[in-house]
């Protein structure tokens, strides 16, 4: 039995890219998307994950993908297997405060949950000065997504009181942009109440994250959430919950002093490489730079920390499988919805 700890850092003394690359998983093939659609299963390639449907059933194929400002970066050995370790963590503890797409997990990589109808809404909820808005702020810009900031906020503050800051939900790999609610109801998007449910269940779930999180040591910054709506009308939360790929997490124990020297807060999440990626003057336009391949690592070792904090146990190579094993969507051993 190897730990994924070990295999990692082999990878990364080997200095090879093309060895690095041996060890990810790129997502559906032409070929298995051919085979999967004679079995009348439906295939949608997102930019991290594939989502393949059959009938009420839906099976979410998490990558090793690693995108940043909705462009595909690089691939990140085993980051998939780790999001849905955490995925299926926060899924679980999720559903103490609302309503989840979460049913089963017949594969290490597969997250199995209800069909929705989805708002094309990505819910983006903040406590944190940082990001994005932060960039904004530091422009001059006071008005946010339909939220006003108010003077004086310093880069990293903790904010007055937690916000949405909504933006559309582009198709994979083109840019979502900033929206307010008044605008996502005027243009059909959500309707008023069904606004006003998704906004307090955005809350109710980010405030449990952040008393989580808090437990392990560590500071919820901001997260997006995204809702669907079942065939009996429930909006229930669907797609990933917490993960380091979706939400900015930080250490408790180095925040305040590290603000106290003006440094940025120590950070556990894909935040790194937007920042290496910013230092090369990338935003999501034109050619994507090459990130380093220690860089790559220690991204792949940052989600394992927080994996293995969250689930309680050192995650090996044992079972490890090169391609999620799609058989298990045809079987009939798999839960009811």
């Amino acid at each position: 039995m190897q730990s994924m700890r070990t295999l990692l850092q082999e990878i990364a003394n080997s200095g090879s890219r093309d060895n690095l690359n041996q060890h990810c998983y790129y997502g559906l093939s032409d070929v298995q998307i051919a085979t999967l659609a004679k079995q009348d299963i439906q295939t949608y390639k997102g930019k991290v994950r594939e989502v393949l449907s059959k009938g009420q059933d839906l099976f979410i194929v998490h990558t090793d993908r690693l995108t940043a400002f909705d462009r595909l970066i690089a691939m990140v050995p085993y980051k998939g297997l780790m999001l849905t370790e955490i995925t299926e963590f926060w899924l679980k503890e999720a559903a103490k405060v609302v309503p989840t797409h979460y049913i089963h997990r017949p594969d290490e990589r597969i997250i199995q949950g209800k069909r929705t109808t989805p708002f094309k809404i990505e819910v983006v909820i903040r406590g944190y000065m940082a990001g994005s808005m932060m960039r904004a702020y530091e422009a001059g810009e006071r008005d946010f997504c339909g939220e006003h900031l108010q003077e004086g906020l310093q880069a990293w503050d903790k904010l007055p009181q937690n916000i949405i800051t909504p933006t559309t939900k582009a198709a994979a790999f083109e840019h979502d942009e900033n929206a307010t609610p008044a605008q996502l109801i005027a243009d059909g998007v959500a309707t008023k109440d069904e606004w006003q449910e998704i906004s307090a269940m955005a809350h109710r779930l980010f405030a449990h994250g952040q008393k989580v999180f808090d437990t392990f040591g560590w500071i919820l910054v901001d997260t997006k959430y995204e809702f669907g709506k079942t065939n009996n009308g429930e909006i229930i939360v669907i797609d990933e919950v917490h993960t380091p790929d979706s939400s900015r997490l930080w250490e408790k124990s180095t925040y305040a002093s590290n603000l106290a020297q003006k440094k940025s807060p120590d950070m556990l999440d894909k935040e790194v490489v937007r920042r290496f990626l910013l230092e090369q003057g990338f935003k999501g336009y034109g050619d994507v730079p090459e990130v380093p391949t220690e860089r790559l690592i220690g991204l792949a070792e940052v989600y394992l920390n927080v994996c293995e904090k969250l689930t309680g146990k050192a995650l090996d190579t044992v079972g490890f499988a090169s391609q999620p094993d799609f058989s298990l969507i045809n079987s009939r051993t798999l839960p009811n919805r």
